[in-house]
Protein backbone atom coordinates (compact mmCIF):
# COMPACT_ATOMS: atom_id res chain seq x y z
CA UNK A 1 0.00 0.00 0.00
CA UNK A 2 3.10 2.61 0.49
CA UNK A 3 4.40 1.41 -2.10
CA UNK A 4 1.63 2.25 -4.45
CA UNK A 5 0.97 6.00 -2.46
CA UNK A 6 4.90 6.47 -3.13
CA UNK A 7 4.70 5.46 -7.14
CA UNK A 8 1.00 7.64 -7.56
CA UNK A 9 3.38 10.33 -5.93
CA UNK A 10 6.12 9.91 -8.25
CA UNK A 11 3.69 10.12 -10.91
CA UNK A 12 1.57 13.33 -10.14
CA UNK A 13 4.77 14.83 -9.86
CA UNK A 14 6.21 13.56 -13.18
CA UNK A 15 3.36 14.42 -14.59
CA UNK A 16 2.77 18.59 -12.87
CA UNK A 17 5.25 20.24 -14.50
CA UNK A 18 7.23 22.83 -12.13
CA UNK A 19 6.45 26.21 -13.42
CA UNK A 20 9.66 28.17 -14.75
CA UNK A 21 8.17 31.45 -16.77
CA UNK A 22 7.94 34.92 -15.94
CA UNK A 23 5.31 37.10 -17.45
CA UNK A 24 5.12 41.18 -17.38
CA UNK A 25 2.11 42.96 -17.56
CA UNK A 26 1.38 46.72 -17.35
CA UNK A 27 -1.97 46.43 -14.80
CA UNK A 28 -2.70 50.00 -14.81
CA UNK A 29 -3.50 49.56 -18.33
CA UNK A 30 -4.98 46.04 -18.44
CA UNK A 31 -7.65 47.60 -16.25
CA UNK A 32 -7.97 51.32 -17.94
CA UNK A 33 -7.79 50.25 -21.58
CA UNK A 34 -10.37 46.94 -21.55
CA UNK A 35 -14.18 47.72 -21.99
CA UNK A 36 -15.01 48.31 -19.00
CA UNK A 37 -12.02 50.28 -17.57
CA UNK A 38 -12.74 52.68 -20.64
CA UNK A 39 -16.23 53.12 -19.27
CA UNK A 40 -15.32 53.54 -16.20
CA UNK A 41 -12.80 56.15 -16.80
CA UNK A 42 -15.66 58.33 -18.51
CA UNK A 43 -17.90 57.93 -15.81
CA UNK A 44 -15.04 58.90 -13.65
CA UNK A 45 -14.19 62.25 -15.90
CA UNK A 46 -17.81 63.23 -16.16
CA UNK A 47 -18.29 62.86 -11.68
CA UNK A 48 -15.50 65.03 -11.37
CA UNK A 49 -16.77 67.23 -13.69
CA UNK A 50 -19.79 67.89 -11.85
CA UNK A 51 -17.35 67.86 -8.65
CA UNK A 52 -15.08 70.58 -10.45
CA UNK A 53 -18.47 72.90 -11.24
CA UNK A 54 -19.40 72.86 -7.77
CA UNK A 55 -15.84 73.98 -6.87
CA UNK A 56 -15.65 76.53 -9.41
CA UNK A 57 -18.79 78.28 -7.71
CA UNK A 58 -17.05 78.49 -4.49
CA UNK A 59 -13.92 79.43 -5.84
CA UNK A 60 -15.80 82.12 -7.52
CA UNK A 61 -17.51 83.18 -4.62
CA UNK A 62 -14.21 84.18 -2.92
CA UNK A 63 -13.19 85.74 -5.78
CA UNK A 64 -16.49 88.17 -5.80
CA UNK A 65 -15.73 89.20 -2.31
CA UNK A 66 -12.05 89.60 -2.32
CA UNK A 67 -12.75 92.09 -5.31
CA UNK A 68 -15.99 93.77 -3.30
CA UNK A 69 -13.27 94.35 -0.15
CA UNK A 70 -10.79 95.41 -3.07
CA UNK A 71 -13.21 97.81 -5.07
CA UNK A 72 -14.44 99.02 -1.44
CA UNK A 73 -15.74 102.62 -1.55
CA UNK A 74 -13.84 104.69 0.86
CA UNK A 75 -17.68 105.24 2.67
CA UNK A 76 -17.29 101.56 3.89
CA UNK A 77 -16.24 101.60 7.06
CA UNK A 78 -13.45 99.97 9.12
CA UNK A 79 -16.39 97.22 10.68
CA UNK A 80 -17.21 96.44 7.33
CA UNK A 81 -14.28 95.77 5.95
CA UNK A 82 -13.22 93.34 8.50
CA UNK A 83 -16.22 91.77 8.33
CA UNK A 84 -16.07 91.45 4.67
CA UNK A 85 -12.22 89.95 4.88
CA UNK A 86 -13.88 87.40 7.74
CA UNK A 87 -16.73 86.36 5.04
CA UNK A 88 -13.08 85.96 3.07
CA UNK A 89 -11.73 83.83 5.31
CA UNK A 90 -14.59 81.82 6.16
CA UNK A 91 -15.54 81.16 2.32
CA UNK A 92 -11.69 79.99 2.34
CA UNK A 93 -12.08 77.63 4.66
CA UNK A 94 -15.25 76.09 3.25
CA UNK A 95 -13.65 75.81 -0.20
CA UNK A 96 -10.56 74.02 1.34
CA UNK A 97 -12.83 71.18 2.67
CA UNK A 98 -15.16 71.35 -0.30
CA UNK A 99 -12.00 70.21 -2.14
CA UNK A 100 -10.87 67.94 0.24
CA UNK A 101 -14.20 66.34 0.14
CA UNK A 102 -14.19 66.18 -3.55
CA UNK A 103 -10.89 64.54 -3.55
CA UNK A 104 -12.40 61.97 -1.20
CA UNK A 105 -15.00 61.52 -2.77
CA UNK A 106 -13.81 60.77 -6.17
CA UNK A 107 -11.34 58.55 -4.33
CA UNK A 108 -13.72 56.80 -3.20
CA UNK A 109 -15.81 56.84 -6.93
CA UNK A 110 -12.37 55.73 -8.61
CA UNK A 111 -12.06 52.68 -5.98
CA UNK A 112 -16.35 51.53 -6.86
CA UNK A 113 -15.39 51.96 -10.43
CA UNK A 114 -12.03 50.27 -11.07
CA UNK A 115 -12.09 47.45 -7.97
CA UNK A 116 -14.53 45.18 -9.74
CA UNK A 117 -12.63 45.52 -13.29
CA UNK A 118 -9.34 45.12 -11.49
CA UNK A 119 -10.08 41.70 -9.51
CA UNK A 120 -11.55 40.32 -13.14
CA UNK A 121 -7.91 41.33 -14.86
CA UNK A 122 -6.48 39.28 -11.15
CA UNK A 123 -8.38 36.49 -11.85
CA UNK A 124 -8.03 36.58 -16.40
CA UNK A 125 -3.85 36.83 -14.88
CA UNK A 126 -4.09 33.94 -12.71
CA UNK A 127 -5.85 31.31 -15.26
CA UNK A 128 -3.19 32.89 -18.53
CA UNK A 129 -0.39 32.22 -15.77
CA UNK A 130 -1.41 28.64 -14.96
CA UNK A 131 -2.10 28.01 -18.61
CA UNK A 132 1.40 29.17 -19.56
CA UNK A 133 3.09 27.25 -16.71
CA UNK A 134 4.75 31.15 -15.41
CA UNK A 135 6.05 31.34 -11.77
CA UNK A 136 5.41 34.51 -11.49
CA UNK A 137 3.74 37.92 -13.37
CA UNK A 138 5.48 41.18 -12.56
CA UNK A 139 3.92 44.52 -13.01
CA UNK A 140 5.25 46.39 -15.43
CA UNK A 141 4.45 50.27 -13.46
CA UNK A 142 7.01 48.93 -10.74
CA UNK A 143 10.44 49.30 -11.05
CA UNK A 144 11.56 47.39 -14.03
CA UNK A 145 14.34 48.02 -15.26
CA UNK A 146 14.19 45.88 -18.72
CA UNK A 147 11.97 43.41 -19.92
CA UNK A 148 11.93 41.68 -23.21
CA UNK A 149 8.53 41.90 -25.12
CA UNK A 150 8.17 38.67 -25.04
CA UNK A 151 7.32 38.13 -21.71
CA UNK A 152 4.54 41.15 -21.99
CA UNK A 153 0.90 39.62 -21.35
CA UNK A 154 -0.46 42.69 -21.31
CA UNK A 155 -2.28 42.68 -24.72
CA UNK A 156 -3.05 38.97 -24.38
CA UNK A 157 -4.66 40.12 -20.95
CA UNK A 158 -6.87 42.59 -22.45
CA UNK A 159 -7.66 40.69 -25.19
CA UNK A 160 -9.35 37.88 -22.90
CA UNK A 161 -10.79 40.47 -20.16
CA UNK A 162 -13.06 42.17 -23.06
CA UNK A 163 -13.67 38.39 -23.90
CA UNK A 164 -14.40 37.39 -20.35
CA UNK A 165 -16.67 40.62 -20.31
CA UNK A 166 -18.92 39.88 -23.41
CA UNK A 167 -19.39 37.08 -21.41
CA UNK A 168 -20.23 38.06 -18.47
CA UNK A 169 -21.24 41.49 -18.37
CA UNK A 170 -20.87 43.47 -15.33
CA UNK A 171 -24.08 43.92 -13.40
CA UNK A 172 -24.33 47.66 -13.45
CA UNK A 173 -25.66 49.22 -9.86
Amino acid sequence: MAAMLIFAASTFAQSTPTPTGVGLIDFQRAVSQNDEGVKAANALTEFGNKLKDGLVKSQAKITDLQDKLAKAPTTMSDSEKTALARDIEKAKKVFDVEQQDAVNTMDDKQEELFRPIADRVKKVVEVYAKELNLVVVLNASQDILFANDLVDITTEILRRVNADIAKNPAKNK
